[in-house]
């Protein structure tokens, strides 16, 4: 059996987590029989998966293009929360939570301390559009770069009071490590839709607080900054087609930057913070251990369907 996720060409750390819980939790599962694919954490139950191979579904979650042609291909171990089980059509006991929560089952046991220290992690998409460490600097907070090193931003998440976050497996595992978190939303390119089914699973509701949008041009490639300010001249001059990818607004970095670090500022000292319920997070958690012991039964068994 293969792991199947989706590899961003630049890391995302959600994305990452992936081979180290998996290869952690459950080496023996794995080979290199493509013939069979465990799919795990990420938004990735679409059609873009391929027909052919069998996939056994353990945690991921629905939200980014077509729904995905069910048949006997597919036996689903678990998924992230009730809006995919629902929109899958699968049974609701199936509902479980993000496997992320599982990473405090390969983490060894702990000697970093908690700090006063206040995280901010934005989406995967966010650091294309504005300078963020600058402004995390100027508020005094750790910026998590969704595409730096897995480890370090974990062994970071574990020292914070606090993180902020836009990402939202930045927040899974805040949560997972008993970090209070809180939600923000700066860009369009947040998907709810994912965030209400993990926070449902864990008994909890999605409220993010709004960031004021930040541009800077200086963020973008050579090849796309050219091309965004070609966009900006025909929009101006009248010449457009809806059909077309509007380019992004004109930059406002240098005008706002202190005014969003207060507003980090503001955040880690005032916001009111998330944290699941005791009692849902260690559910989850022996949930998810269950479920991964009836797919690893199934499979030592040769079984060509997941069930005990």
């Amino acid at each position: 059996m293969k792991l199947c996720y989706y590899k961003d060409p630049v890391g995302n750390f959600g994305d990452d987590l992936n081979p180290w819980l998996w290869y952690g939790l459950a080496p023996e599962l794995f080979d290199d029989d493509s013939n069979t694919l465990l799919v795990g954490i990420g938004t990735i139950l679409s059609s873009k998966l391929p027909a052919a191979p069998r996939k056994l579904v353990f945690g991921s979650g629905v939200g980014y293009g077509a729904l995905p042609r069910i048949d006997s291909n597919w036996e689903f171990f678990c998924v992230r929360g009730p809006l995919s089980a629902e929109i899958l059509g699968l049974d609701k006991s199936l509902a479980l939570s993000d496997p992320a929560v599982l990473i405090t089952q390969v983490m060894p046991p702990s000697t970093v301390e908690r700090t006063g220290m206040v995280s901010f992690m934005p989406h995967q998409a966010s650091p294309k559009f504005a300078n963020w460490q600058g402004i995390c600097d100027a508020a005094g907070i750790n910026y998590l770069h969704p595409a730096a090193n897995m480890h370090e931003i974990v062994a970071q998440i574990r020292q914070s009071r606090l993180v902020i976050a836009e990402a939202m497996h930045g927040a899974i595992v805040a949560d997972a490590f008993r970090t209070p978190w809180v939600p923000v939303v700066c860009y369009d390119h947040i998907l709810r839709f994912k965030w209400d089914d993990w926070c449902q699973s864990l008994g909890m509701t999605y409220a993010p607080l709004q960031l004021e949008r930040v541009w800077d041009d200086r963020m973008l490639a050579p090849r796309d900054l050219r091309k965004t300010q070609l966009k900006r001249q025909l929009l101006k001059a009248g010449i457009w087609s809806p059909a077309w990818t509007r380019p992004v607004p004109e930059s406002n970095f240098d005008q706002i930057k202190s005014q969003m670090a207060a507003t980090l500022q503001s955040i880690a000292s005032n916001a009111t913070s998330y944290l699941s319920e005791e009692r849902n997070h260690l559910r989850s958690i022996d949930q998810l251990l269950e479920k991964l012991e009836q797919l690893k039964r199934a499979r030592r068994l040769g079984l060509a369907a997941g069930r005990p």
